[in-house]
């Protein structure tokens, strides 16, 4: 049976940012380092905001683009 923090882990690993906030909402705290659950969850948050400025990006290109055809 897999842990709170191997299905965290997983999750980071695959970038599954809606499976992580599921977890979020459920964690456990039985058995777990909380030291290791900070350090996931602070990589969690990085992974976050690389996605919301990755996206931030490909929205400014729309917007270019879009105030290109309508020019």
């Amino acid at each position: 049976m897999k842990t709170w923090v191997d299905k965290f882990k997983l999750a980071l690993i695959k970038e599954e940012i809606e499976t992580l906030g599921k977890l979020l909402d459920s964690i456990d705290y039985k058995g777990v380092d909380l030291n290791e659950m900070k350090s996931l969850i602070e990589e969690a948050i990085k992974l976050v905001n690389r996605k919301k400025d990755a996206h931030a990006v490909e929205i400014r290109k729309f917007q270019k683009a879009i105030k290109y055809i309508k020019a």
